[in-house]
């Protein structure tokens, strides 16, 4: 009975740092409606290729990082589950569920994501790009 107990606390201790993108509060913009410097970070990728491989890019540029990211593995298997985007200061983080498009932009305490993958090499017109803008915490 106490393992049972043990386990329980366990499970909501752990449940505590945890939450899903989906539960905050979001908006739909298209990319004209970027802050300027995610249309510039996708308009001259060269300039982020480092932060691109690792499917985050925290702006401005040069700024103490503030997230990071880590995939976690299915139980079976060598497959991803989820993506965590980790808030290095609190700890919290946000679980990004399988298939949402990467990478993650970053700015202002707000994640933009686009609605497709691979935006740096097969998109020819920016202007067909839409994002959901997350607003991850208040400061």
């Amino acid at each position: 009975m106490r393992y049972w107990y043990f386990l329980v606390i366990v499970i909501l201790f752990c449940s505590c740092n945890r939450q899903n993108i989906s539960t905050l509060k979001h908006e739909k913009l298209r990319f004209k409606d970027l802050p300027s410097e995610i249309i510039n970070c996708i308009r001259n990728p060269n300039d982020f290729q480092e932060e691109r491989n690792n499917m985050l890019i925290e702006l401005p540029k040069g700024a103490n990082p503030e997230y990071k990211v880590e995939n976690v593995k299915t139980w079976t298997g060598p497959w991803v589950s989820y993506v965590k985007l980790v808030d290095i200061r609190t700890n919290v983080y946000y679980k990004i569920d399988q298939g949402v498009p990467n990478p993650y932009f970053i700015f202002k305490n707000k994640l933009y994501i686009p609605d497709r993958y691979n935006i740096f090499t097969t998109v020819e017109d920016y202007s067909t790009l839409e994002f959901t803008c997350y607003t991850l915490r208040n400061k």
